[in-house]
C-alpha cells in the first residue's frame, strides 16, 4: 500500500497544474453541502493518510489550507474544473493508482465530490475539523426542537421538512399512491399480512377524509401488530432458541420463547420504549408486584450465543447488543484498545464489563405465571422429578467415588479442588448426559411452565480492571462500574446499586441521553421506508454519514420523548404523512438527481421478507393460525405448522438453508438491518417447496373458491384470495386459457392439478411478493 501511495504522490508531483485552489467565501448553502456531503467522505476515506497525523505524498486534506496547498507542484483540486482536478481523476479510479487504494468510493460519493468541485470546492476554513475524540459529533449533542419549515401549507410537519430539502434541489415529490396501493402497503407495514379483498374494497370505497387515519388506528390496535414489529426487535436482540456450540450440554434454550412473547406483548400494549429498555436490562431490580411476566424481558441479555461458554466472549456480546442496540454506539470496538474513531476508551468498555460480570444466571429460572395443575402438567412434573432424581443419584455416586479416590491417594477424605478430575471421562460424561436429559425434557415438553431467563446480582459486585490488549490474563488498572463518558459526561458517578444494571438501564433510557431516542426513531423510520434517515442504524459514531434530514430526525425524536416514548404514536405520525403515502414511481429527473432516494421524493418498492411472504402464503390459503404466543415450532417438519413465522424455532448452530436463502437475520450477533439478495434458491423454493404446493392446493379448496364452478368466476375468486383484487378482462382470459391448456396433461402422483398450478402462478407473481 505504501508503495502505491508513494507512486500516486509521484504522479501528482509530475502534474503541470499550477492553478491555486483558493477557498471562496463560504455561503451558508456551500458550508452545509460541504459539512453534510463532503467532509464525511474525506474523513472516512482520506484523513487517515492525508490528515493531521500523516500526510502521504505531502498532501493534507483535513484543512482548507492543506487542500489549497496541494502537493509540491500544485493543487489537486481546480475549483470549477473537476475534469482537471487530480483528486477527481483518482476517485474515478482512472489509471493504475486509484484512490482510495484499498476500496472504491460509491458512485454517489464520487458524484458528490464532482459536484463540490464544480461548484467551487468551497472548504470553509472557519468551521473546525471534528476533533479526534469526536465529542462535538452531531449525534452526541442534545436533541433540539428545530423549527418546522414555513412553506408547509398546513401539511404534516414531516412533509414540510422533506419538501424543504426537495425544493432546495429543484425536485418535487411523487403523487399520492392510489388507495388500493396505500391500503395494501399499510396492512403489510403494520401487520406483516395482506388485507383480504373485502377489507381492501371497503377502504377503497370509503371516501371520508378520516378513512386512512381510522384504518391506521385499527391496524395498530390489532394483536398482529406486535407479531410483525416484534420480529424487527428480535433481530436487534439476536434472538435464538439455542446456544450454539457448547460441548456436551444441551444446546437448547427451553425458555427463550418467553422473551419473544414478552416483546410481542409489550409492543401490543404500547409499553413506553424507555420502560421497555429498563425491563430488558434490570427487570429483576424493579418492584413488579404480583405480575412477574416482565422478568421475561431479561432474555435480551441471556438469549445470545454462548461461545463454548467463554465468559469474556459472552459478556462482550452482551455489551455489543446493549450499546449498539439501544444507543448506536460501537463500544465493543474498545475491548482491546481505545476506540479508533469514537470517544470510547477501553476504560469505558471495562466499566460496562464490570456491570455484567457482577451478574449471573440462577440455576433455576423463576416461574412467570400461575401453574395450572392439569393432568398433563402433573405427568410432566412426575417425569421431571424422576429425571432429577436420576441426576442426583449419579452425582452422589460421583461424590462417593471421589472420596474413595482421595482416601486411597492421600490417606484421608480431605477436600481437594477439582477432585472430580480424578474420575475418568466416561464417568463425568455419564453425569453430563443425565443433566442433558433433564434440560432436553424441559425444552421439548409442551407442558413445562414458562420461566424467565433472568440474570441476578452476585453477592459481591466485580471490581473490573482493563484487560490489556483484551487479554484477561494481562490485567491493567482498575476502573469503576459506570456509564460511558460520552453519554453521562466527565462528572459521571460510579454505580452503587449492586451490579449497576438498573443504573445503567436508567442512564440509557434517560430523556437526557442524546442517542437512545434518536436511534429507535431512526430504526422505526427505516423499517417503514426501507432505509433510515441515518443509513447505519446501529452506528451513530463519527464515521457514519450525516442524517439525510437531521432537523426531521430531531423533530421526530423530540415529539417521541414528549409523547411518552410511545411507538404507536410515532408509527401513526409517520404513516399519516404524505411522504409515506406517496407513490413508489420515480421520474427520470428525480432518479438522475437522487438515485438512492435520499431526499424521499418517492416511496420504496420493497420485496416481502421471509416472514411476511410465508405468512401471506398461509393467509391466501385461508389457513393462518391466529394463535398468539407459545413455544417455538419447527417450520420445516411435516405436517407443516400454520402458525405465524415469528414463532419459528431458531437454531443458531444449524440455521435452516431456507432462512439463509431468504436473508433471515443471523442470530450469531445483533443485526441492525437485513441484507436483501436475489438468488436462484428463492425462486426454486417457491416453485418446488412442498409447503408452497400445499398452499396452492389449499387456495383451491377455500370455500369461496371451491363452491364456484364457472371458470371465469373461479379465476376471479382465486385472484381475490391471493392478490386481494379482481382480475382484468385480459387476466381472466389468460387464466381460463392457462387452466384449459394445463388440463390436457393428466397429473400424476403429487403433481398439482391445473387449478392448483394457476394458484401457484399467482403465488409466485411479483404482485404477491412485492409491496408497492
Amino acid at each position: 500500500m505504501i508503495r502505491r501511495l508513494l507512486t500516486f504522490s509521484f504522479l501528482l508531483c509530475c502534474s503541470t497544474q499550477t492553478e491555486a485552489a483558493e477557498p471562496k467565501p463560504a455561503s451558508p448553502e456551500a458550508v452545509e453541502y460541504f459539512e453534510k456531503q463532503i467532509r464525511p467522505i474525506l474523513a472516512e476515506n482520506c484523513f487517515s493518510c492525508h490528515g493531521a497525523k500523516k500526510q502521504q505524498g505531502g498532501l493534507r486534506l483535513d484543512t482548507a489550507a492543506g487542500l489549497a496547498k496541494g502537493i509540491d507542484t500544485g493543487p489537486v483540486v481546480i475549483p470549477g474544473k473537476p475534469e482537471q482536478s487530480l483528486l477527481i481523476t483518482s476517485v474515478h479510479r482512472k489509471g493504475d493508482y486509484a484512490m482510495p487504494p484499498d476500496s472504491e468510493l460509491t458512485k454517489v460519493q464520487v458524484a458528490a465530490l464532482v459536484e463540490w468541485v464544480k461548484q467551487g470546492a468551497v472548504y470553509p476554513a472557519s468551521v473546525a475539523v471534528v476533533p479526534s475524540n469526536g465529542k462535538k459529533h452531531w449525534a452526541f449533542q442534545p436533541v433540539v426542537d428545530p423549527k418546522v419549515p414555513s412553506n408547509n401549507g398546513g401539511q404534516n410537519p414531516i412533509d414540510a421538512f422533506v419538501l424543504a430539502k426537495l425544493t432546495e434541489k429543484g425536485l418535487k415529490p411523487s403523487s399520492p399512491a392510489d388507495k388500493r396501493t396505500l391500503g395494501r402497503r399499510l396492512y403489510f407495514d403494520v401487520l406483516g399480512l395482506p388485507p383480504t379483498a373485502a377489507e381492501l374494497d371497503l377502504f377503497v370505497k370509503d371516501s371520508r377524509p378520516e378513512a386512512t387515519e381510522q384504518l391506521i388506528d385499527r391496524l395498530l390496535a390489532s394483536p398482529q401488530y406486535g407479531e410483525r414489529w416484534g420480529r424487527y426487535w428480535l433481530d436487534v436482540a439476536r434472538y435464538a432458541d439455542s446456544k450454539g456450540y457448547v460441548f456436551t450440554e444441551d444446546r437448547n434454550y427451553p425458555y427463550a420463547y418467553t422473551y419473544r412473547d414478552y416483546v410481542i406483548r409489550s409492543l401490543n400494549e404500547d409499553k413506553p420504549f424507555n420502560r421497555f429498555i429498563v425491563e430488558q436490562l434490570a427487570a429483576d431490580k424493579l418492584p413488579l408486584g404480583d405480575d412477574k411476566k416482565p422478568l421475561a424481558a431479561m432474555g435480551f441479555l441471556t438469549v445470545g450465543r454462548r461461545f463454548s461458554n467463554n465468559p469474556h466472549d459472552i459478556i462482550d456480546d452482551r455489551i455489543d447488543t446493549i450499546t449498539r442496540g439501544f444507543m448506536g454506539l460501537t463500544v465493543a470496538c474498545a475491548r482491546c484498545h481505545d476506540h479508533k474513531y469514537d470517544p470510547i476508551p477501553a476504560a469505558d468498555y471495562y466499566s460496562l464489563y464490570g456491570v455484567l460480570d457482577s451478574s449471573s444466571e440462577p440455576k433455576e429460572y423463576p416461574l412467570i405465571g400461575e401453574v395450572e395443575r392439569t393432568p398433563e402438567y402433573l405427568q410432566f412434573e412426575a417425569k421431571l422429578q424422576k429425571l432429577d432424581a436420576a441426576t442426583a443419584e449419579g452425582s452422589m455416586k460421583l461424590q462417593a467415588t471421589r472420596l474413595t479416590l482421595l482416601n486411597a491417594v492421600t490417606g484421608s477424605a480431605m477436600q481437594v479442588p477439582h477432585a472430580d478430575k480424578l474420575l475418568n471421562r466416561a464417568d463425568r460424561n455419564a453425569i453430563t448426559a443425565l443433566q442433558k436429559k433433564v434440560d432436553e425434557y424441559r425444552a421439548q415438553s409442551p407442558f413445562a411452565p414458562p420461566r424467565a431467563m433472568v440474570m441476578t446480582d452476585k453477592p459481591k459486585p466485580a471490581e473490573p480492571v482493563i484487560f490489556l490488549r483484551g487479554n484477561p490474563n494481562s490485567r491493567g488498572p482498575q476502573v469503576p462500574r459506570r456509564m460511558t463518558e460520552i453519554v453521562a459526561g466527565a462528572t459521571r458517578k460510579p454505580f452503587v446499586n449492586g451490579s449497576g444494571r438498573l443504573e445503567l438501564a436508567e442512564a440509557i433510557a434517560s430523556n437526557d441521553n442524546p442517542l437512545t431516542a434518536r436511534v429507535i426513531v431512526n430504526r422505526v423510520w427505516g423499517w417503514h421506508f426501507g432505509q433510515g434517515l441515518v443509513r447505519t442504524p446501529s452506528d451513530f459514531g463519527v464515521r457514519t454519514e450525516l442524517p439525510s434530514h437531521p432537523e426531521l430526525l430531531d423533530w421526530l425524536t423530540k415529539r417521541f420523548i414528549e409523547e411518552g416514548w410511545s411507538l404507536k404514536k410515532l408509527h401513526k405520525r409517520i404513516l399519516l404523512s404524505a411522504t409515506y403515502q406517496q407513490a413508489s414511481a420515480v421520474s427520470p429527473a428525480n432518479f438522475q438527481a437522487d438515485p438512492e432516494n435520499r431526499l424521499l421524493a418517492h416511496q420504496y418498492l420493497r420485496r416481502l421478507d421471509f416472514e411476511a411472504m410465508r405468512d401471506s402464503l398461509l393467509m391466501a390459503s385461508g389457513q393462518l393460525d391466529p394463535k398468539l404466543y407459545g413455544r417455538s415450532i419447527n417450520l420445516f417438519s411435516q405436517p407443516f405448522t400454520k402458525r405465524r413465522t415469528i414463532y419459528a424455532s431458531i437454531d443458531r448452530q444449524n440455521l435452516p438453508g431456507t432462512f439463509r436463502a431468504f436473508d433471515l437475520a443471523s442470530p450469531e450477533q445483533h443485526t441492525p438491518q437485513r441484507f436483501q439478495t436475489t438468488v436462484p434458491q428463492q425462486a426454486l423454493y417457491l416453485m418446488n417447496s412442498a409447503f408452497v404446493a400445499e398452499r396452492a392446493r389449499a387456495v383451491i379448496t377455500r370455500a369461496d373458491v371451491s363452491r364456484v364452478s364457472d371458470p371465469n368466476l373461479k379465476v376471479t375468486a382465486i385472484y381475490r384470495a391471493i392478490l386481494s383484487r379482481s382480475p382484468t378482462v385480459d387476466e381472466t382470459s389468460f387464466g381460463t386459457a392457462f387452466v384449459q391448456e394445463s388440463g390436457k396433461v393428466k397429473p400424476t402422483g403429487v403433481q398439482l392439478g391445473p387449478w392448483d398450478q394457476f394458484a401457484q402462478v399467482l403465488l409466485l407473481s411479483n404482485e404477491f411478493l412485492f409491496v408497492d
